[in-house]
């Protein structure tokens, strides 16, 4: 477990988004996860069946950036296309994100950092999140 905190390369981190119906999100998801200041990433978007334009979306993306695959499935719920993607990944590191959030620029420095100056037992790292609306302005809500 952690055996890239020695090493001097910076890990792959497999980013998973799984999406259904998710035409009216998914550009900005993948707009933010490809604007990440950290750029050792793959990305796995599973179509979960999806009946709009979904796949086509994540295709356009995918013309122009190779890190992004497009893994499509029958519907089977959240957890089935998470694991499809899982399947897939090549990365040291799992960076789930859902079809319609997105990310601060830095999320994923600051995740790789905090997990590679750790100890070696820790497993696990996460970030808070903020609501925001449709205009993308703060609401007040939050997670952690």
């Amino acid at each position: 477990m952690n055996s890239f905190k020695n090493d001097l390369v910076l890990p792959l981190v497999s980013v998973i988004i799984p999406a259904y119906n998710a035409e009216i999100f998914i550009a900005r998801t993948l707009e933010s996860v490809l604007s990440q200041t950290y750029q050792n990433i793959e990305v796995l978007v599973v179509d979960d069946g999806s009946s709009d334009r979904t796949a086509e979306i994540v295709k356009s993306f995918a013309q122009k950036d190779s890190r992004i695959t497009l893994l499509q499935q029958a519907n089977a719920g959240v957890a089935v296309a998470r694991n499809l993607a899982y399947l897939h990944s090549k990365g040291e590191c799992i960076a789930p994100i859902a079809a319609d959030d997105i990310w601060s620029p830095q999320n994923l420095e600051k995740q790789v950092e905090c997990l590679t100056k750790s100890e070696p037992f820790v497993g696990v790292v996460y970030s808070w999140s903020l609501d925001i609306n449709e205009g993308g302005l703060l609401t007040g809500g939050f997670y952690n």
